[in-house]
């Protein structure tokens, strides 16, 4: 929008002091003085006027610091090269063309007799179509700032060949296209033989003027600068339009990512934990950048739009369309009528459109929609899938309709089609069906993690026939649709994407049981992936055979942190305990051998098989009860 703002104040900036001389035409044209007299001076004026507003514009565009270099992004020396240009071009037909007009129109007169003066015009006209040519052929030099820009293979200062003198081009290396598509890099390499071709078109004019086919060089002229004027500003908006896209979805990824962080602090506020912290090392997770497609979408559309008035300039008759589209084909349709030349051009038109349709949607939607959506993947694929189905079915149908084909002449084929899909392909349209259902239902979205016969994963992808779902050693499991609908599934993430994670330990009997379940809810707390809400909880689950079992629930904000969140919770768990003097109960083992060989047991004797004592066992409560009961006895 900056971009579109700058052009309408450069515009009005240039046409400040033309609009004065407009006035000043205005006001000579109905003076006290002879008709003659005004209408030559306000001729003059107006065409002062109008080459101060071309003056006035191309300053504005070409100066340094100017809109070209700040918004179409061209470097300093193409930008005073085509100030140069325009200087001079301006002045040539100031000087060249204005005379021509005045004796075309017999606005120069002599004694009430107008002067025509016809080889005069012609030859000004001359003078002027040699300064174009020279002026392209200067400017389209190989060595020139232009070419040295477009052309991405001229070596510049530092890229000279090993061996070869450095040739120095004070200039910018940036890329002609914005977005780097193919049409733009096969241009910019055959951009030498495109400049010959100009200036070789220039110079069959200033021929065809010579021998005097004047007419036929003045239609060829005014066809090539037309047509250069239509490149050129089909370029320009290419390259606007780029950057509004981009400028469009950063400003929405800036708003998505204000918004998020404001959730996140908010959540932490009411939470009192650090849910939405990125942990250290980590990277925050990189927006879909949806601006290649998009700009995409926008050059296609400027190049059909671009066709149309280079056809329209070249005077493609709108009536030698319509003759055409007239002419029947071999084939007729169902009622006997005949099928038109027209009646398939719009046919191919709408297939031709689904298909692009169904290549740029997301960037269609990208632009039109998702920024009103969250950021949720899921959501997102589903419309850009529907839109893509429902865009390439009209198309089909429009494309039916085009040519009259009506689905009564393939009844007999739709019936045997409808059996074989009974029989052999049911499966096939099942999962289809099933595939649609999930993604208008959405009992799992893209990024879910479930579990599936026995395997869990994250779904990565919705096809029409089967899901995709990568698990936890980067293999792609293929699921088919039907059982994800028909089956049993296990969406961990369906509701939120809060996880617990669940640990068990085992204590000595003789562990104060409120001094470790209040040492674990510390320990739970000061973990930066723990969730304050629901909050963690510490309990005593059961006395065992080798000690007392405590069982410890967390909960962390998305199951990709439940791994490093267990490791440092085991690990905390460890070192705090043994800090406080809590020891961690072992299981005890009594291993009696029975059967031993009566010598082996004489040499064994009172000895033990390792050679060492064996650790006295700690005593249960039961144990410590027993042994007061004796004492006493």
């Amino acid at each position: 929008m900056l971009a579109v703002r700058s052009l309408l104040m450069g515009v009005l900036w240039a046409s400040a002091w033309p609009l004065y001389l407009a006035a000043t035409a205005q006001a000579a044209r109905l003076g006290p003085w002879p008709k003659a007299t005004g209408t030559l001076a306000a001729t003059v004026l107006n065409a002062l006027a109008l080459g101060l507003f071309a003056r006035g514009l191309g300053a504005w565009f070409f100066k340094p610091g100017g809109w070209c270099e700040r918004y179409l992004e061209t470097p300093a020396s193409v930008t005073r090269q085509f100030r140069y240009a325009g200087r001079l071009l301006i002045l040539a037909a100031m000087a060249l063309l204005v005379p021509i007009h005045l004796f075309a129109h017999g606005e120069i007169a002599h004694q009430g007799t107008a002067v025509t003066a016809p080889a005069l015009s012609r030859f000004l006209y001359l003078a002027f179509e040699l300064i174009v040519l020279a002026s392209l052929a200067y400017h389209l030099r190989p060595g020139s700032p232009l070419m040295t820009w477009i052309n991405p293979d001229v070596p510049t200062a530092g890229e000279a060949e090993p061996g070869t003198e450095a040739v120095v081009v004070v200039t910018t290396r940036q890329a002609f296209g914005s977005v780097g598509e193919a049409w733009v890099t096969w241009c910019c390499r055959r951009a030498r033989l495109i400049a010959r071709l100009i200036v070789i078109f220039g110079v069959v004019v200033v021929v065809l003027d010579v021998r005097g086919y004047s007419f036929a060089a003045s239609r060829l002229a005014l066809g090539g600068v037309e047509s250069l004027a239509v490149f050129s500003l089909s370029w320009a908006i290419h390259r606007v339009v780029a950057r509004v896209i981009s400028w469009r979805l950063r400003a929405d990824t800036r708003a998505g990512r204000f918004w998020a962080t404001a959730a996140s602090l908010w959540t932490a506020r009411a939470k009192g934990a650090h849910a939405a912290a990125t942990p250290p090392g980590g990277k925050p997770a990189e927006p879909i950048d949806w601006t290649l497609r998009a700009s995409q979408a926008s050059t296609f559309t400027i190049i059909l739009l671009a066709v149309a008035m280079l056809g329209w300039i070249w005077g493609i008759d709108p009536a030698l369309l319509g003759f055409l589209s007239k002419q029947p084909l071999p084939w007729k349709a169902a009622e006997g009528n005949p099928v038109m030349l027209g009646d398939l051009a719009l046919s191919l038109s709408a297939i031709a459109v689904g298909v692009l349709a169904w290549r740029f949607m997301p960037a269609i939607l990208a632009v039109v929609l998702f920024r009103r959506v969250g950021d949720d993947p899921g959501a997102r694929y589903a419309m850009v899938t529907l839109a893509r189905y429902a865009a390439m079915g009209l198309a089909v149908t429009i494309a039916l309709q085009a040519i009259h084909f009506e689905l009564s002449q393939i009844s007999f084929l739709l019936a045997a089609l409808g059996v074989g899909l009974g029989f052999g392909l049911q499966e096939v349209v099942a999962n289809f069906i099933c595939g649609l259902i999930l993604l208008l239902e959405r009992p799992i979205r893209i990024g879910d993690t479930v579990s599936v016969g026995g395997t869990t994963g994250k779904v990565d992808r919705i096809n029409t026939r089967a899901t995709t779902i990568i698990n936890g050693d980067n293999q792609c499991m293929i699921v088919p649709n039907r059982e994800l609908i028909t089956g049993k599934i296990v969406n961990w993430t369906h509701k939120d994407k809060i996880m617990r994670v669940g640990i068990r330990i085992v204590v000595a009997h003789q562990a104060d049981v409120e001094a470790v379940t209040s040492l674990l809810t510390t320990i739970a707390k000061s973990d930066f992936d723990v969730l304050s809400k629901p909050a963690p909880s510490a309990s005593l689950e059961e006395l065992g055979e080798s000690g007392m079992v405590f069982g410890m629930s967390v909960f962390v904000a998305d199951p990709g942190l439940m791994g490093g969140a267990k490791h440092r919770l085991c690990k905390a768990i460890r070192e705090r305990f043994a800090a406080a003097g809590i020891a961690l109960a072992s299981p005890v083992r009594e291993i009696t051998l029975a059967g031993l060989p009566e010598e082996l047991t004489r040499l064994m004797g009172d000895r033990r098989i390792r050679g060492d004592e064996a650790e006295p066992a700690p005593r249960g409560p039961h144990q410590a009860v027993e042994a007061r009961a004796t004492a006493l006895d």
